[in-house]
């Protein structure tokens, strides 16, 4: 399986940064399932993008 890159603005790092100093287990589940779906709409772009080719 290829790697995967996600990139993080300034404002999702501060957001992982309060849920480790607050440990907010649903905020950090909350924001792994954001992430999870970007990384999703990322591949489905480049699999859309490779097949137009």
């Amino acid at each position: 399986m290829p790697e995967k890159v996600l990139s993080l603005t300034e404002q999702d790092f501060m957001r992982m940064k309060a849920v480790i100093i607050d440990e907010d287990k649903a905020e950090a589940f909350h924001l792994i399932k954001e992430f999870v779906k970007r990384l999703e709409i990322q591949q489905q772009k480049g699999m859309k993008s490779h097949l137009d080719h």
